[in-house]
């Protein structure tokens, strides 16, 4: 070996040791540093598969009868929640107050209760007219065919609210024991509509209304149980003109009825120039002249002719 590879040789094998030694320093701890120990909440349960939560945050399943959560270290008290929650089980929940010692494990055991099957049962409904909608609790359920009837299977035993609506009649509603383990039933015969509804609305809104001239409320409004046919709607409202509507009422329906108010336009007089009109001055008027002035006048002649 020439001295070229010789010295090629050295830079690599430097190079190599270089990398590993700053490998080493990265990988493995410091010689006299102390490494934090990993601590864990060991969770128990009787139920396989169980899932559990710390503080409502999914953290995994029981398997084969328990679940490792890491944890921190702390002298200080903490405060977590423990929840473990299995299908047809009880919930267990606990409060966590303190942390593992470090390398340690604090367990916490989690007994569920299976729960008592639920009771159950059947309804069924005669409804005449057929046709109409079924709802279970707020829920459609669907349909009523034209054999009249309707069954709710393995619905929960106890109290239910059934409502059948259909058009042209009146909704039925009502609250219904359903007896466990039996098929309960209940015949239902539903009402026709024989009046109708007006919903009136105006712009601007806190119009006063006027049904066949009698007042029935302010805007907006819905007016039930109106018997069918034509009616006479008066809007008023102060400040502007009132507006009147004719609009039919129909059976089952709620008739919309809209109207645009307009202002009352109030003229205003054009002023008036008012101009200052002169006063007449009088004429002096003569008096007649008496006797006595007319003889001073006389003998004040007579006295000059003398002299």
């Amino acid at each position: 070996m020439n001295s070229n590879e010789k010295s090629g040789l050295f830079i690599i094998s430097g190079t190599m040791f270089a990398f590993i030694l700053m490998s080493s320093i990265l990988v493995f701890p410091v010689w006299g540093e102390e490494q934090p120990e990993t601590a864990y909440y060991e969770i128990r349960s009787n139920v396989e598969n169980a899932s559990v939560y710390l503080d409502d945050l999914f953290a995994g399943n029981i398997n084969k009868g328990s679940l490792m959560v890491p944890a921190e270290t702390s002298n200080k008290p903490v405060y977590h929640l423990l929840r473990i929650e299995a299908p047809g089980y009880t919930t267990y929940n606990e409060t966590i107050l303190q942390a593992p010692k470090p390398g340690k494990s604090n367990v916490y055991r989690g007994i569920l209760t299976l729960l008592p099957p639920p009771s159950i049962g059947s309804l069924s409904i005669a409804v005449s007219p057929p046709g109409g909608e079924v709802f279970l609790d707020g829920k459609s359920y669907g349909i009523v065919d034209q054999s009249g009837i309707f069954t709710f299977r393995d619905i929960p035993a106890g109290y239910q609210v059934v409502q059948i609506s259909l058009a042209g009649y009146e909704p039925w509603v009502e609250r219904v024991f359903v007896e466990a383990n039996m098929n309960n039933k209940v015949r239902v015969t539903l009402t026709p509509v024989t009046t109708g509804s007006l919903q009136v609305t105006s712009e601007p809104a806190s119009a006063s209304i006027l049904l066949n001239g009698a007042p029935v409320g302010i805007t907006p409004v819905t007016i039930p149980d109106l018997s069918p046919g034509p009616m006479n709607i008066t809007l008023t409202l102060a400040g502007y003109q009132d507006l009147h509507i004719q609009a039919s009422v129909n059976v089952g329906q709620v008739v919309s009825v809209s109207g645009t108010l307009v202002p009352v336009v109030v003229s205003t007089p054009e002023p008036v120039e008012d101009i200052p009109q002169s006063t007449p001055i009088p004429e002096p008027t003569q008096a007649p002249l008496s006797l006595l002035t007319i003889g001073g006048a006389l003998a004040v002649l007579l006295y000059q002719k003398k002299r």
